[in-house]
């Protein structure tokens, strides 16, 4: 009997020593009510507490205080000694206060005869597997998120051909049933599907590129699946297996159409452009067809547009496009180079007859006339013609020659057509000629600036003046800007003489009497090239010249190309102090548009506005924009000028400023010195009685009749009007 109590409490002894050494798991034993009996050295690692702080309290104290307040540790135990067995997984307290993630085991202790004597509690840390757990549940609920919101489908395959993942875009895009893109599903099955569902859409090697979906390369293509185009890309995975996406690029494609469509034809009349037009020659000559190139340029065009506007001359470009259309029948290629300039290309013209019959049938289709609102338009149509090979063997060389071809049918009288002829390069000579005559005037300094009066309505005295380039040319004589404007843009000359024509400018208004301004026209070419603010910086710092007196005049077409840029350049010499005024308003049919774009100091309206002062709807246009441009801060001008019938329209409609030939024409500098110096104004007037009389002072006897009229206001009616007659009868 003694052996084997001894044998029992060795047993006891080497549990009590197992269990105390244990480290990795918190082994303890409560009483009935729960209280730590003994503590073990995994209770002490983990919890913090020694046993001799810790024996003898509530196992409730490693529980935070809401679940001590709702009675949680009581409730487990009574699990515990209940069914025997409580197990859970929380968020208990450490000595120090920190909270750790245990697994909790409390097992109910009975006697031989089944009394409770107390419970066994094992607790583990795994607060390192739950933030791992946390982590993976994370990650995955971000993976799923971003599948999810994916624009794109995607689906990964293992090696055997199966599906492993899919995202909801990729059902949705192919319409595929949630059954069918479950994992596991074979790919075939899929494949089976969409060619099941597809077969409105089969077409030769349509199987094929579905196929692509499990390719052994990276692959791509297009498949159209129920009216819609679904980009296809599949790529291997280095373990074996696969990941295809799939992309609804319906819409991309159809703009990629359009865009591609818009870079080889003309936006206004549909017509290829130029690229594709220089394109179809070269194949036409490279495969030795004989060719005819016919260069159109519109006569008169230019008069239509500045009558009756910029949508009347789109409308005109237009109805010719649809008249060539129809003279060729589908024959050939006709393509808008831009402007009023057309050209058509003709394989196989048989013979030269046919081509000048062609080209006379085009003259007449052109010279009908066109409705333009109510009124009828004439244009012609200048012709020039060159035949390849025998008049160029590339499309360079053969396009040019018809282009000299058209210069000789317009010298001819317009209107007309004529082939290409060796002795006609002579004119395309000439025009080399002019361009190296302008090059050594832009070095030379062989250019002048003339100067206009703009004159105030409101005092009649002079306002400022507009710079405008001159070339007297030494054996020509005066050049028109017209001829050598265009000449400098395309050459890029205007860049330096732009500068050129700023300084010069700025200089000479610096030595003006008062505070007249000058303005000074930039071309497109200037911003559209590196160097414009520093050449105006540089012309008011070596003028010292005050900003606010340099005023620069833009049109609609510098706003036309980058207009970002261009709007950020202008805000910055506006921030110097420059002035910037629109020109020629109203002749585009943008303009409205523009004066959102930019805050102008001034609006000058186009002289085609008061040329025909006769139609109602001039003035009406003219009074929206003089009312428009007081909402907008902006002072009005208008310029062309010419008749004292054209001035009392003018005034009628409140117009701050004119310019124009009934004042001055364009003078040169000495002569506006003695203009600012005279301090009689350029523009009298008198209200009241004599209904608003206006007129011009252009000589010294003018300028006597106006002191006439002043003196006549004062007088009684009879004296007045008879004070007024001279200057009514002149």
């Amino acid at each position: 009997m003694a052996a084997v109590d001894r044998n029992a409490h060795d047993a006891n002894l080497m549990y009590r020593l197992l269990v105390q050494g244990v480290t990795d798991y918190a082994i303890y034993m409560l009483d009935p009510q729960g209280e730590i009996t003994n503590w073990n050295a995994g209770a002490e690692r983990a919890k913090g507490y020694r046993a001799d702080e810790i024996v003898g309290r509530h196992f409730s104290c490693f529980y935070a205080r809401d679940e001590r307040a709702r009675g949680v540790p009581h409730l487990n135990l009574e699990i515990a000694r209940r069914e025997g067995r409580f197990e859970a997984e929380g968020w208990r307290l450490r000595k120090d206060g920190t909270r750790f993630w245990a697994h909790v085991v409390i097992d109910a202790i009975h006697d031989d005869d089944g009394h409770l004597v107390g419970f066994a509690k094992i607790t583990r840390d795994c607060t390192e597997r739950r933030l791992q757990a946390a982590q993976l549940e994370e990650t995955s609920a971000n993976l799923d998120l971003a599948l999810s919101h994916m624009s794109q489908g995607l689906c990964l395959l293992d090696a055997r051909r199966r599906l492993i993942l899919c995202n909801g875009r990729f059902r949705e895009i192919l319409d595929l049933d949630p059954v069918l893109t479950r994992r596991g599903t074979p790919l075939a099955a899929i494949l089976r599907r969409l060619a099941r569902d597809g077969r409105a859409d089969a077409g030769p090697g349509r199987a094929r590129r579905l196929s692509r979906l499990s390719g052994a390369a990276s692959l791509g293509a297009d498949v159209t699946h129920r009216g819609r185009v679904i980009a296809v890309v599949t790529r291997p995975l280095p373990a074996g297996g696969w990941v295809s996406t799939v992309e609804d690029v319906t819409e991309r494609r159809r703009i990629e159409s359009r865009i591609l469509h818009m870079a080889h034809h003309d936006a206004l009349t549909g017509l290829p452009n130029r690229a594709a037009f220089g394109a179809h020659l070269e194949r036409a000559l490279a495969v030795g067809n004989e060719v005819a190139v016919l260069c159109l340029d519109l006569d008169r065009f230019k008069a239509v547009n500045d009558t009756f506007g910029h949508p009347a001359g789109d409308a005109l470009l237009r109805t010719v496009a649809e008249r060539l259309r129809t003279v060729l029948h589908g024959e050939g290629m006709i393509a808008r180079l831009g402007g009023d300039e057309f050209v058509i290309a003709l394989e196989r013209p048989q013979g030269l007859a046919r081509v000048e019959a062609l080209a006379e049938h085009i003259i007449a289709a052109v010279g009908r006339p066109l409705d333009i609102g109510g009124h009828l338009a004439h244009v012609g149509v200048s012709i020039g013609i060159a035949l390849g090979p025998r008049d160029g063997t590339d499309s360079d060389s053969l396009f040019r020659n018809a282009d000299i071809a058209l210069y000789g049918a317009k010298a001819a009288g317009r209107n007309t057509c004529r082939f290409y002829e060796t002795g006609m390069a002579a004119a395309a000579a000439a025009r080399n000629l002019l361009q190296l005559e302008l090059q050594d005037a832009v070095q030379s300094g062989g250019f002048r600036l003339h100067y206009q009066p703009v004159i105030d309505l409101r005092g009649g005295a002079v306002t400022g003046f507009e710079a405008l380039l001159r070339w007297p040319h030494p054996r020509r004589g005066l050049i028109s800007p017209a001829e050598f404007i265009p000449l400098a843009e395309e050459t890029g000359h205007i860049t330096r003489l732009g500068a050129w024509v700023l300084r010069e400018a700025c200089l000479e208004a610096a030595a003006w009497p008062g505070t007249a301004r000058v303005a000074v026209n930039v071309s497109t070419v200037q911003f559209a090239r590196p160097g414009l603010e520093e050449a105006v910086v540089l012309a008011l710092a070596v003028s010292g010249l005050a900003p606010q007196r340099l005023e620069l005049e833009i049109t609609e077409t510098v706003l036309m190309g980058d207009s970002e840029a261009v709007i950020a350049c202008l805000h910055r010499l506006r921030d110097l102090g420059v002035r910037i005024a629109l020109d020629d308003f109203g002749t585009g049919y943008s303009s409205l548009s523009y004066l959102r774009l930019f805050p102008f100091d001034r609006i000058k309206i186009d002289r085609s506005f008061v040329r025909e002062i006769g139609r109602p709807e001039n003035a009406a246009i003219v009074r929206a924009v003089r009312s428009l441009a007081a909402d907008l801060g902006a002072v009005v001008t208008v310029e062309g000028i010419e008749t004292e019938e054209q001035l009392a329209f003018v005034r009628r409609l409140a117009c701050e400023e004119v310019q124009g030939f009934l004042f001055r024409p364009p003078v040169p500098a000495a002569e506006v010195r003695a203009l600012l110096a005279d301090p009689m104004p350029f523009l009298a007037s008198a209200s009241g009685g004599d209904e608003g009389l206006s007129y011009a002072v252009r000589s010294a006897s003018a300028r006597a009749q106006v002191s006439r009229v002043s003196a006549a206001k004062s007088a009684s009616r009879p004296a007045r009007i008879a004070a007024l007659r001279p200057a009514i009868n002149s």
